[in-house]
Parts: C-alpha cells; sequence; structure tokens
C-alpha cells in the first residue's frame, strides 16, 4: 500500500515518520482493526462482528493492505470447509503497542459516557 505522499512528507519535501503512521492510523477502520487483533488470531467474519459497521469489501481491503505492509498476516486453513484467520505479524505487535499508549491515556481521560 502507497500513502499519499502529500500525507507523510513535509511541506519542505522531508519524508515524517510520524506523519505516515498518521496516515496510516487516520484510515478508517485500521486503528480498529489492530486493536481487535491486539487478542490474537481472528477469522474474517469475527472480525468484522467485532469492528461493527464496517462492510466486507472495506474490511477485506484493509486487511489487505495490512497484509501488503507486513501488519497483518492471513493464514488459510485448509478445512472443509476452509477458512482465513488473521493475526498481527512483528511489526504489526509493535504498532499494537504504540495504541496501547493511547488506550492507557484513554483510561486515565476520558470519561465512560453513561447512557
Amino acid at each position: 500500500m502507497v500513502l499519499d505522499r502529500k500525507l507523510v512528507f513535509t511541506a519542505d519535501d522531508v519524508y515524517c515518520p510520524v506523519r505516515a503512521t498518521l496516515a496510516l492510523l487516520g484510515q478508517k477502520w485500521v486503528p480498529h482493526i489492530i486493536y481487535e487483533l491486539m487478542a490474537g488470531k481472528r477469522r474474517f467474519n469475527e472480525l468484522a462482528a467485532v469492528i461493527g459497521g464496517c462492510n466486507s469489501r472495506t474490511l477485506r481491503d484493509r486487511l489487505k493492505n495490512l497484509e501488503g505492509m507486513e501488519i497483518v498476516d492471513r493464514h488459510i486453513i485448509e478445512t472443509m470447509p476452509p477458512w482465513v484467520e488473521y493475526e498481527l505479524t512483528s511489526k504489526g505487535r509493535d504498532l499494537a503497542s504504540a495504541l496501547s499508549g493511547l488506550e492507557e491515556w484513554g483510561h486515565r481521560y476520558m470519561e465512560q459516557p453513561t447512557s
């Protein structure tokens, strides 16, 4: 997956890894996918159910892009019927650890909504 150049380079045309990471995480559903895979392997339909609101085509495209970036691994389970499982790679787990910091911040400063 190629991120939009204007999102990853500064006005001075210098590559910025922070901007690149924010561009990746700024894509709809990507943080949700990574967060849900932090718990371990998930089948496609399990992932779709826990994320909620993401249509199958979009989820498939996001997973394919994350696989291309070596953030997610895709495993085909050869049973009858066959199914696919997704899990974070070591690169993906490193990214997930960065999200853990956001989770800690949220626990500290974001109030739980009341019904």
